[in-house]
Parts: C-alpha cells; sequence; structure tokens
C-alpha cells in the first residue's frame, strides 16, 4: 500500500466534519476559520492529524483530543482531568439564573467545580455576583484556574478541598448567608446505565459518587444548605433522572421547598430547593 493510499485509508477513519474539527486544532485556527487554511499540512502537522484521528477512531472522546467544549456559548479548555460539559448542565446555569433574576449582588458556592465552566458562566452572566468554588482534584483545579484567567474573572475564587467532603472545609466567614449553592455531583452507580466513551474515559472520581445509593454527595449538600444558605436562599443540582424522588426528599424532611425541574429531553434532571 502506498503512501498516499495509507494518508487515505486513516483520513477515512472517521466523519468527515470531525476530521475536519481535528485538522483546525492541529492547524491552531478556529473551525470557522479552517476553509482560509489552503497550504498543505507539513510533515509533523500531518502526523499528528493522523495520530489523533486513530485515537478518534478508538472511541477517544473529540473533546479531550482538541482540549475543548464549549459551554453556554463560551469555549472552555478542557483535559481529562475533568467531566466534559453538557448541554444538561447548561440547563442548570439557566435556570440558577433564572431563579436569581433581580436579587442584586448574590453570592453562591459550588461544589465541585471541575472545568469551572458553571461558576465561570454564571459570573459572567451576572457580573454582580461573588462566587466560591470548591474542588478536590488538584488537576482539576488546574483546569477551573485556567479559564478563569482565561475569562479575567475577579469575581470567582477557587478552594481545594478533600475529597471525602467535610463541614469544617466550609466555615470561611464568606460562606455564611449564602443567596445560593450550585452543584453538578457525582451520582452515578455501579448499576447506571454509562455510554462506553464516558465510562471509558472522563474522570470516574466525577462521575461515581461513593455509596451504592448514588446520594452521599446529596446528604453533604442538603447539610451545606441548612447551615450556610441565608433564609429564602436556593440550590440548584444536576440529578440522576432515575433517583429526582429519592433526591428530593433527603431536603424535605428538612423543611425546604423542593421542585423538580426536567430537562430539554423532558427527563428530571434538576432539583430546586428553597429555605
Amino acid at each position: 500500500m502506498s503512501e498516499k493510499e495509507i494518508h487515505a485509508e486513516v483520513i477515512s477513519l472517521i466523519p468527515a466534519h470531525e476530521r475536519k474539527i481535528l485538522e483546525a486544532h492541529v492547524r491552531r485556527v478556529p473551525f470557522n476559520k479552517l476553509a482560509f487554511s489552503q497550504d498543505p499540512l507539513n510533515e509533523y502537522e500531518d502526523q499528528e492529524l493522523k495520530n489523533l484521528i486513530r485515537l478518534r477512531h478508538k472511541g477517544f472522546p473529540l473533546q479531550y483530543l482538541t482540549c475543548s467544549q464549549d459551554f453556554y456559548g463560551r469555549e472552555f479548555y478542557i483535559n481529562t482531568a475533568v467531566l466534559i460539559p453538557r448541554p444538561e448542565t447548561e440547563g442548570l446555569v439557566e435556570l440558577a439564573l433564572e431563579k436569581l433574576n433581580g436579587q442584586p449582588f448574590p453570592r453562591g458556592l459550588e461544589l465541585g467545580a471541575g472545568s469551572g465552566c458553571i461558576s465561570i458562566t454564571m459570573c459572567l452572566e451576572r457580573p454582580d455576583l461573588k462566587m466560591i468554588a470548591t474542588e478536590c482534584s488538584e488537576d482539576a483545579a488546574e483546569v477551573a484556574a485556567e479559564n478563569s484567567r482565561k475569562y479575567r474573572l475577579t469575581n470567582l475564587e477557587l478552594i481545594r478541598v478533600s475529597e471525602t467532603p467535610h463541614l469544617w472545609q466550609y466555615q470561611d466567614a464568606k460562606l455564611e448567608g449564602l443567596n445560593f449553592i450550585i452543584s453538578n455531583p457525582p451520582y452515578l452507580t455501579k448499576n447506571d446505565e454509562i455510554a462506553d466513551d464516558v465510562k471509558n474515559h472522563e474522570p470516574p472520581e466525577a462521575l461515581f459518587a461513593p455509596d451504592p445509593e448514588g446520594m452521599a454527595f446529596y446528604h453533604f449538600l442538603k447539610e451545606l444548605c441548612v447551615l450556610k444558605l441565608a433564609p429564602g436562599g436556593f440550590g440548584f443540582f444536576e440529578i440522576s433522572h432515575d433517583r429526582a424522588q429519592l433526591t428530593l426528599e433527603i431536603f424535605e424532611k428538612d423543611g425546604f421547598k423542593c421542585e423538580i425541574r426536567s430537562d430539554l429531553t423532558n427527563r428530571p434532571r434538576y432539583l430546586v430547593v428553597c429555605k
């Protein structure tokens, strides 16, 4: 097989639009400017593109190959230390912004910052907002910090915490009388149906709850809401559609007003609680 035939075979391994996304990444140009890049790839660029195509063909997520994912109309740097931001989580942000509309200078906390896409988007959409985001993974915290620097935020503070959450780590005076707490915590269980590309490549500690029921972080979030929310404060949480009612009951038992909202596929995906 000639070099030209090998090249054609590799190029054809993935859909054309994915190849173009990877080519734009290799050329270091925005995807919408790729058509203006007419020069042939040099030897090193060509080899890099082939390597990326082979990885994509093996199921490696496209977003990790390009180190990029759009979220709420903005580009975020990501790597395998963090979850790939998803449209469902955009819905969580949209819901929080809706509930906080008209409330001046709100103060909020995010548990589990990951790439920082939730907190950063909240801060950019509401420049009057003051946000603190916690993260237990050093590598994930570096990703969030990089995205925060990219958008030159001054109203977001990132705090490292331990993998197992403890209330004493949230004793800072800045976390008293919060207007809201928001989180997309690890809530999957080993029995949940999970796509292979997610299961094989995304960080398991950000996906799977440390308990068989998938409720551990919601119990902790409930304690945070009890102790840290101001009267009338909100909690906004992404939840498992299979365990929506079970999650709601954790908060209802402590007197929170609770509401379950559906995502764009009409599955129960968000829990809103009010103190």
